[in-house]
């Protein structure tokens, strides 16, 4: 017995701890790997090749009934010299900075009510979820809804007409780029609301307290505090909505009753009369200029400070 516990036994022994350790972390390397495959592979497959296809026909020369496979600079150089994309482009960056500026106004306050003020979490997350309810409904039926609302014959200039604020409907309330951007907020508001929510959320009240009792007025801890530290959320909801406004045209169809455009609506018309190219290259140069704004927004929003 004393031969099977002596030191030259021990010492056998105790070179297989290390090969076994080896393939655990073999196996958990493997493991990481192959959890790592499915959202790389998701990236790869749904972003990454369709974004170079896309870049690749834009450079290809158009034909009445598609494309010809030939490397051609012509699509972007019509782009270019088009004034109606020009103004088309610059109206889209303006309604999707409108949008997000908006958005926000409205959004960090609900977003402080739901976080900071409704004291219990139940009630809390109760009204989140009534907040969420917009989201229950299709997108294009809540697109919609603003016809009915804001018609010469709709809900708002009637009220309107009834309270003698106004002697005739107001025109501009529908298929104007006043009603897209009104339509655009409210159907984007939540994008905003959501990630400033859960950035106020995470805030120990004890260091709200901390400061009221050092002195600080309510505007020196919303400067000094809140914004600080939902700056995470703000930036990251300003994301959200700036790169869905910069890709809408739905909304745009609808609500602008074609007296207003964006550069989504070009595409969706150059695809229409099957100008593939045309439409690659507006896609590029919509998503170069909101690849921008994102690295703005970004940039001088510091997010990475913040997390």
């Amino acid at each position: 017995m004393s031969s099977s516990s002596s030191p030259e036994a021990v010492a056998t022994a105790r070179p297989a701890r290390p090969a076994s350790e080896s393939r655990l972390r073999l196996a958990a390397g493997s493991a990481w790997a192959l959890l790592l495959a499915f959202p790389l592979a998701w990236l790869l497959a749904f972003l990454i090749i369709p974004v170079v296809v896309v870049l690749v026909v834009s450079f290809f020369e158009p034909t009445l009934s598609g494309f010809n496979r030939v490397f051609t600079l012509e699509n972007y150089l019509l782009l270019a010299e088009s004034d109606a994309f020009i103004r088309t482009l610059g109206n889209t960056i303006l309604n999707a900075l409108i949008t997000t500026v908006v958005t926000f106004l409205l959004g960090f306050w609900v977003a402080y009510y739901l976080a900071l003020v409704v004291p219990d979490l139940r009630r809390k997350f109760a009204l989140f979820i009534i907040a969420l309810a917009p989201f229950f409904t299709s997108f294009l039926i809540r697109a919609i809804a603003w016809i009915p609302m804001m018609g010469r014959e709709g809900l708002l200039n009637t009220a309107l007409l009834n309270l003698g604020i106004t002697s005739q409907p107001l025109d501009f309330l529908l298929f104007s780029d006043f009603a897209v951007r009104v339509a655009m907020i409210q159907l984007y508001l939540l994008f905003m609301v959501s990630p400033i929510f859960f950035s106020l959320s995470a805030i120990d009240p004890a260091i709200l307290e901390a400061a009221r009792d050092s002195g600080a007025g309510w505007w020196a801890i919303l400067r000094e505090i809140l914004l600080p530290l939902a700056r995470p959320g703000i930036v990251i909801g300003a994301v959200f909505v700036f790169v869905l406004s910069m890709g809408e045209f739905a909304t745009v169809r609808l609500i602008g009753g074609g007296k207003t455009s964006s550069v989504g609506l070009g595409i969706q018309n150059f695809v229409t009369y099957i100008q593939f190219p045309q439409a690659a290259a507006a896609a590029s140069v919509l998503v170069l200029v909101t690849v921008a704004g994102v690295v703005v927004l970004f940039r001088y929003g510091r997010v990475a400070e913040g997390l």
